[in-house]
């Protein structure tokens, strides 16, 4: 990023950060360096988070904003907010990204309680917003980059471009089929290829053997939907296989397959299979890129919030799944290596810490309690809660809170 696009981009962070009270920042997505930041010091600079790497974090959020409409909102291992809006150059293309954060989300005692001391003293002092008005800052920020670029986030964001590429192979193809007697062989060639470049990370490469292979599959096939579709679906399982010798975890990988497959069902003209069939190879490569640990942590983020927001209903580990996009298993592992504990114990730590408020006040009843806080019945949560505490909830009770009492 560079030049008018740069400066237009610094001007409007700057603007949005003194109007919305948030700080602003402007990352080069190629150089992978921060490019303007509206503070002087940056809240960030100063984290003591072991698991955070900070640009690796915003990289993320930008590359999941171009995936995701222009816009995308998103935690640091720290539970602090931010979110991101893509820069895409005039061929439509991501040179960058523009960044507003971090501030307190929703319940802010919960992500300050969860927090050392030192960083707790900073936090407090960030700007609080509710989830409905840092809704409304994504959808500007997302307006405002439009507007820098001059280009507006669309389903198909960057591969714009990528469609002309797309046609001219597809003309080469014809020529080439035009030119020859025999019935054409499908380029097996060209498909190692592919593997070979996306396994090096090489977008731009794996694109162009991408769209030799499209322009075969088209033409062969005569432009028939149906038989394409066909196709595609045997190229996304190259593309999967090839995204899984590169680095990506093969539970992710495969998890995401069944949904491709249900999605290739969908479309109704060639336009909308070949834009989504370039989306869908970034994001094979995206996968392979050293983002999961970042990944990881936005997941399990969102999981706390989730428990969080529903802690007095029963909440099954399916339930949560279905949240995050993920399969049960493969969500439990991820939880537990990034807490240390088990998606089960959150759950009922969170239901504790609720039931300590309620248990200040003599007037709600043991059975009451439990009932508000998710417990089956008071019986197990007196269970729970002793485990937990080493305490009964009517000790707790009697001692005001102060358990050093007992």
């Amino acid at each position: 990023m560079k030049g008018d696009l740069l400066k237009r981009c610094k001007e409007h962070a700057k603007h949005l950060s003194e109007i919305s009270g948030v700080s602003g920042c402007v990352l080069s997505t190629i150089k992978r360096v921060f490019l303007y930041s509206s503070n002087t010091h940056r809240f960030c600079e100063e984290c003591t988070c072991s698991r955070c790497n900070e640009l690796n974090t915003h990289l993320y959020g930008c590359n999941e904003a171009y995936r995701w409409n222009g816009q995308y909102i998103y935690y640091c291992p720290l539970g602090l907010v931010f979110t991101a809006s893509s820069v895409s150059d005039d061929t439509g293309n991501m040179v960058g990204g523009m960044i507003m954060g971090p501030l307190l989300m929703g319940d802010c005692n919960d992500v300050l309680n969860e927090m050392t001391d030192s960083m707790h003293s900073k936090a407090v002092n960030l700007p609080m917003m509710t989830t409905a008005k840092v809704t409304d800052l994504a959808a500007i920020l997302s307006a405002v980059t439009a507007y820098a670029a001059g280009l507006p986030h669309s389903r198909v964001g960057g591969f714009i471009y990528q469609q002309e590429k797309l046609l001219n192979a597809i003309y080469s193809a014809q020529d080439k089929m035009l030119e020859g007697d025999t019935t054409p062989v499908y380029p097996i060639e060209t498909e190692k290829k592919l593997h070979n470049l996306i396994c090096s990370h090489d977008k731009s490469g794996a694109q162009e053997m991408l769209n030799e292979l499209l322009g075969h599959i088209y033409c062969s096939n005569n432009f028939d939907l149906s038989a394409i579709k066909t196709r595609v679906v045997e190229l996304v399982v190259v593309l999967s296989r090839a995204t899984i010798d590169a680095g990506a975890d093969i539970r992710e990988v495969f998890l995401f397959n069944t949904n491709y497959i249900q999605e290739i069902e969908q479309f109704s003209s060639l336009e909308e299979l070949s834009v989504w069939l370039n989306g869908i190879m970034h994001r094979f490569i995206a996968y392979s890129f050293d983002f999961a640990q970042v990944k990881h942590s936005n997941v399990v983020y969102k999981v706390m919030e989730y428990v969080k927001a529903n802690y007095n209903q029963k909440i099954s580990l399916d339930d949560i799944a279905r949240h995050v996009y993920l399969s049960r298993s493969y969500l439990s592992s991820i939880f537990k290596e990034e807490t240390g504990e088990s998606l089960f114990s959150y759950i009922n730590r969170v239901r504790i810490e609720k039931s300590k408020m309620y248990l200040l006040d003599n007037a709600v009843s043991l059975v009451d309690i439990a009932s508000i806080c998710g417990f089956e019945d008071q019986s197990y949560f007196t269970r729970v809660f002793k485990k937990a505490t080493g305490v009964s909830p009517m000790k707790y009770r009697s001692s005001r809170g102060n358990t050093t009492l007992l």
